[in-house]
């Protein structure tokens, strides 16, 4: 069977130049308008005698004559002869413009008076009074049917993406031309009305690209690192391409801003304000730490995103990001939290049994089995990752308050409690929240919990949050403000309050002066323990923890001796072995003595601020 392009040549060259309508009864012309009708690729368009003869006409004209455009008028002649009739059957124009045979002229395009220029409306609901004052062409599109080109760029789009860096590159290029319309010139949205001149032949472009993308990843089987980001958190195709868009610029060293990404995907003005959700505090892309906002240097100027580090090498290299790699990620840069790994174990952790046996029980729901029964009971309906199964959500964060006195084991048994779930601990403290400059302190804290649920989010097996001196954190709060302070004082601790409510995973706060605490926050906390001063059997076991026997003269310490006549925390026993070591060590043998021992236990005892020495006996 003949091309289309050469059929509707032959319909033209036996039509132009007859008187009007003669031709119409011509048996070889109804064959091949016929023959034109029946070509698979023409069928869809469901055309008539009086269409074909009208594209024979402007092909002929386009093809042989080098006419760019025309008048809806001058195409009609070939049809009929008075303009009454011409006018009469503008719809037979407006029918082909609607099935996308015809498109308004991409090219300046003015006015019958040449006042003002014309821009082009979608492809339907046009009037007649539109088409007067325009001028028409071939679509693109259909100048691929009949010319048979169609055929290789479908073969094209069913063609899969056959390596990562080949889906890349495709979707790079695609959203390079949508920031090239949309972010560079003066139509930073796509509304269609607007449209018109190469901005219109852009646009076209465009679709093909995102059509050509959908039918390509369509019959792609592999699963390449963006699919299995995209699979692994449910994305949408806006979220996808936003991904991908802010990869494209960093790996570019390019800046991006918030406004830019909302115009990026977005088609009219009621779009720009209902996709500002994709990249709130609340959306997907953020929580997730997919992506980072940061807020701008200057006044009125729009927060700047980028793509998160781990997550722009992931969907670069096949390698994954491993956790250790992911956290310093997170935290490059950051000056609100030290990084701990804790070598301390629960066999290490020296309190009362039943103090000890109560944390153990409240570490058990984040063990696979124990959860799973828990959330058959329905007492979960947030996500806790099980440890020894972190991949599963399992229940709500887990929020523990420790208090007592200085050296009882608060922080010592957060670092054992991280130990026993092979976890890291993030620590912070007052100094590195408050701030002398108005508002940065609550930007600290914001930005503290911030951090820790991107943490949570982007690992398996995420750290725990320590905050050391929560009493400075969570003071009561004010109730006649009388200052900026007092105002200061009672925002941060609405901040906490929220982020507590909020938190997902482990948070174990310490304080010395529980009494301090707001009351608010005695409900956010599930487990509130006190660390009694320790007995004179703990103190025994603190003192062999502390003196182990690679301390060259430790065995010869007596023990017991110290536990029964000196009452001291864990924290003092340390700093005294501590001393004593490093005058042991300065000496020409050097090893400690009992004397050294004592010497420091009586000087930790002077010197005690909390006045809890016990004399020495029989000394």
């Amino acid at each position: 069977m003949k091309k289309p392009f050469i059929i509707l040549i032959k319909i033209a060259e036996l039509i132009v130049g007859k008187q009007n309508n003669e031709y119409l009864s011509n048996p070889e012309i109804s064959k091949l308008i016929k023959q034109f009708q029946q070509t698979h690729s023409i069928k869809k368009y469901h055309l008539s005698q009086t269409d074909i003869i009208i594209i024979a006409y402007a092909w002929f004209e386009t093809v042989k004559n080098y006419r760019v455009g025309f008048a809806s008028l001058d195409i009609l002649k070939i049809l009929y002869k008075k303009v009454s009739q011409k006018i009469e059957h503008l719809d037979d124009i407006i029918s082909l413009l609607d099935k996308k045979v015809f498109a308004i002229n991409p090219e300046d395009n003015w006015d019958v008076k040449q006042t003002h220029f014309i821009k082009q409306k979608p492809d339907s609901n046009f009037s007649s009074q539109y088409l007067l004052e325009n001028v028409i062409e071939i679509h693109p599109d259909f100048k691929e049917v009949i010319l048979a080109e169609n055929k290789s760029q479908d073969d094209f789009s069913q063609k899969s993406f056959q390596n990562n860096r080949e889906l890349l590159n495709y979707w790079f290029s695609y959203l390079e031309k949508v920031a090239d319309l949309k972010l560079r010139s003066h139509h930073p949205i796509f509304n269609l009305f607007d449209l018109a001149g190469k901005e219109a032949a852009k646009f076209s472009e465009i679709v093909k690209w995102e059509k050509q993308i959908e039918s390509r990843l369509a019959n792609t089987d592999k699963k390449f690192p963006l699919l299995e980001l995209i699979d692994e958190y449910n994305l949408d195709k806006i979220e996808a391409k936003i991904i991908v868009y802010l990869a494209k610029e960093e790996l570019e060293n390019n800046g991006c801003n918030t406004q830019e990404i909302i115009q990026l995907i977005s088609i009219d003005h009621q779009d720009l304000f209902k996709n500002k959700k994709y990249i709130s505090d609340e959306s997907k892309l953020v929580k997730k730490g997919l992506v980072e906002i940061s807020e701008g240097f200057f006044f009125r100027s729009q927060p700047n995103i980028r793509i998160s580090p781990d997550i722009l090498r992931r969907i670069i290299m096949k390698s994954p990001v491993n956790e250790n790699e992911t956290l310093n990620r997170i935290l490059k840069g950051n000056d609100i939290f030290t990084i701990a790994t804790p070598s301390q174990t629960f066999a290490d952790l020296i309190l009362p049994k039943q103090i000890k046996n109560t944390i153990r029980f409240s570490m058990n729901q984040y063990h696979k089995n124990i959860a799973e029964t828990l959330q058959e009971w329905g007492l979960f309906d947030k996500g806790i990752r099980a440890v020894d199964h972190p991949n599963e959500n399992t229940g709500s964060g887990m929020l523990m308050l420790f208090y007592g006195p200085p050296g009882t084991g608060k922080t010592f048994a957060a670092g054992a409690i991280a130990e026993s779930l092979n976890k890291k601990l993030l620590i912070t403290d007052v100094s590195r929240i408050q701030s002398k400059w108005v508002g940065d302190s609550e930007k600290n804290v914001r930005k503290m919990f911030s951090l820790f649920a991107r943490i949570v989010n982007r690992m398996k097996n995420p750290p725990i949050l320590l905050l050391n001196e929560a009493d400075q954190f969570l003071m009561n709060r004010t109730e006649k403000i009388k200052s900026s302070v007092d105002r200061m004082h009672n925002s941060m601790q609405n901040l906490f309050l929220e982020g507590f409510e909020n938190l997902n995973g482990i948070l174990i706060a310490t304080t010395n002066m529980r009494k301090n605490l707001d009351e608010a926050f005695s409900r956010r906390f599930q487990l509130k323990l006190e660390f009694p001063f320790p007995s004179g059997e703990e103190r025994q076991k603190l003192w062999e923890l502390h003196l182990p026997l690679t301390i060259s003269g430790a065995s010869e310490i007596d023990i017991k001796f110290l536990a029964a006549n000196y009452r001291l925390t864990g924290g003092q026993i340390k700093i005294i072995v501590r001393n004593a070591c490093i005058e042991g060590a300065s000496r020409r043998l050097k090893r400690i003595n009992q004397e050294d021992i004592i010497k420091y236990c009586d000087i930790e005892a002077e010197s005690d601020f909390g006045s809890i020495k016990q004399k020495i006996v029989g000394f």
